[in-house]
Order: C-alpha cells, then structure tokens, then sequence
C-alpha cells in the first residue's frame, strides 16, 4: 500500500520536471550569449582596459545579460525568427549607439549622426554578430529546444531597470556626446522604425515556439569567432585608439571589424544560398 501510494507515473514526473528544465536552459543560453558578447567587447577594448575600467565588466555584463533576457522572452512570446531577431537588435543598438557608446555622434556626420557608425554597429555588430550568432551559439552548446517558460513582470522590470542604469551611468561620465535637437528625431525615427518592422512581420502566435537547427556554417564561424575573440582579448596592448568613450586597441579593433564584415557576409550569402535551394524562406537559426 505504501509503494504504491509513492508511485508517480513517468509522464506525470517528466510534466512536473519540465518546468525547471526550461527556465535552467533558458538561463543557460542567456549567460552563454552574454559570454560571447563580453568577449567580443574584450577583442575590441583589449584585455588592459579590463584592469584600467574595473567597473566596466560588471556593467557590461549587466547590460548584456539583461539584454539576452528580454530578447529570449520575445522569442518564445512572440515566435521570433532571425528576421525580427534583426529588427529587435537594431533597435536596442540605436539606444546603445547614441546613449553609451556615443559612436553615432562623432565625426564625420551627416543630418547630425555618423550613419556609417549607426549601420555597422547595429547590422553587423548587434544583429548578426552578437545577437544571431551568439545566440545561436548558446543554442547549439545547450541543445536548447526553445520550449521556455515566460519571464514574469517583475523579471521585465528588473531587466529594463538593469539597461537604464547602465545608460544613466555611460550619461553621466561626460564620455558620450551630448544629443542634438537632429539626432534626438533621428533616434526617434530609427525606433518607431525597426519596432514596426518587427511588429508588422510578426508570425501567427499559434504556431510552435522556434527551435535551433545546426548549421555547420554556422558552427564553422561561431567557433573561429570565439578563437579570435580570444586572441585579440588577449594581445598585447599596442597602438590605442578612441572609440566612443573608452580606449581600444587599434590592432584588435581593426581585425575584429574586418573578421565582422567577413562573418556577416558568409551569414548573408548563406541565407540567399539556401533560401535559393528551396525556392522558400529558410532560417538559419530558426526553421
């Protein structure tokens, strides 16, 4: 009688298991995204500038994490693929262009912002580099399936208080230039604009949440990424450069902004090769 009142069956415990399982993926794949982004910051910033900025790491970190958090609380909301994935990073780039790292307003500029900055940081950097790729990264380490649990109100609200604390402290250095009346507008444009662009392309919200396909491609350049990333984090401090409000390495810097435009065109002829083979939309991240 007592066995068999402590019997459980198999699928009631696999039920009762599920949701510890998700959120532990889900923090998981978040915490490896937010490693591959702070190394890919280290490849920029040199290793020396760790030691110099103390404070620097912990708000990266913050800022990265919480960053990961929101966007993989999209995913499983909304079924976002690569496409909005695109579009969410955009937006979160443009805050990040203007408000820490200033980029965006440093010569030359055109209507008031460096366009040049604001295309490269945001498509190449924010979208493909660190938010695709290193997402996908996460995923494929973690075998993550995409079945995850919601983040509740209160886990937005933490993380949005995270993003605006570390905006308020990159303002409050004397860093970053100050905002004009013409880049305040195009702020204002470049939000409404890639919010809308996610918002219009939304998929049905019956449709199962996405789930990872390997890519070796992929694979091939998530892990060169890593290795490179590793290398220039770790090289010596050389020839130092300004860009936005802290001192790079202007050896590394220049080798991680080609090694970009190179991962984000493999990515891009990627896409168009496979879309081509299937006469069809083909997500490399998500089927």
């Amino acid at each position: 009688m007592l066995r068999a009142e402590m019997y459980v069956d198999p699928d009631m415990r696999a039920d009762l298991m599920a949701p510890v399982k998700q959120a532990g993926s889900r923090w998981g794949t978040i915490l490896l995204a937010t490693l591959f982004s702070l190394l890919f910051e280290y490849a920029v910033l040199g290793l020396p500038n760790l030691l110099a900025y103390p404070l620097l790491f912990p708000l990266l970190a913050g800022a990265y994490f919480s960053y990961f958090t929101m966007v993989q609380d999209l995913v499983v909301r909304f079924r976002l693929r690569d496409r909005h994935l695109v579009g969410v990073a955009f937006f979160a780039g443009t805050v990040y262009v203007f408000f820490v790292s200033g980029l965006a307003l440093t010569p030359p500029l055109i209507l008031g912002v460096n366009w040049l900055a604001i295309l490269f940081v945001n498509l190449v950097w924010w979208a493909v580099l660190q938010t695709l790729l290193g997402r996908y990264l996460a995923n494929r380490l973690l075998r993550n399936e995409g079945n995850q649990v919601l983040l509740s109100p209160a886990g937005w609200g933490a993380a949005l208080l995270v993003q605006a604390g570390v905006i308020l402290l990159f303002q409050l250095s004397g860093r970053v230039p100050p905002l004009t009346p013409i880049a305040a507008g195009v702020v204002i444009l470049l939000l409404i604009a890639s919010a809308s662009a996610v918002k219009i392309t939304l998929p049905p919200r019956d449709q199962p949440v996405p789930a990872p396909r390997p890519e070796l491609v992929w694979d091939i350049l998530a892990g060169a990424s890593v290795i490179l990333f590793l290398g220039c984090a770790l090289f010596p401090a050389g020839d130092p450069a300004l860009m936005g409000p802290f001192p790079v390495n202007r050896t590394t810097l220049q080798v991680v902004v080609l090694w970009s435009l190179l991962v984000a065109a493999v990515m891009a002829v990627h896409r168009l090769v496979r879309t081509a083979a299937k006469h069809g939309r083909v997500d490399p991240l998500y089927p």
